[in-house]
């Protein structure tokens, strides 16, 4: 079967939340820094950082989701 050339739903969700994932894991550790004068995180901030991320993340899952679905509808 010949691949069609259509973006799948998961491919277009998998694009948005990559996207918004490294925006806000930037905008997480960004503001770490600013606010330890660009020093180096321990693990424990690391994960905290990580974990930080992972909780924006969750709470723009509907934004993500809605963008995904136009992406998807556009590429039919």
């Amino acid at each position: 079967m010949e691949h069609s050339g259509k973006k799948t739903f998961a491919d277009c969700f998998h694009t948005q939340k990559t996207i918004y994932q490294r925006l806000i894991a930037f905008a997480v550790m960004w503001d770490w820094m600013m606010a330890h004068d660009f020093g180096t995180p321990t693990e424990a901030e690391i994960h905290s950082m990580d974990v930080e991320t992972t909780r924006r993340v969750c709470e723009a899952w509907g934004e993500i989701y809605t963008l995904a679905v136009l992406e998807w509808q556009d590429s039919q």
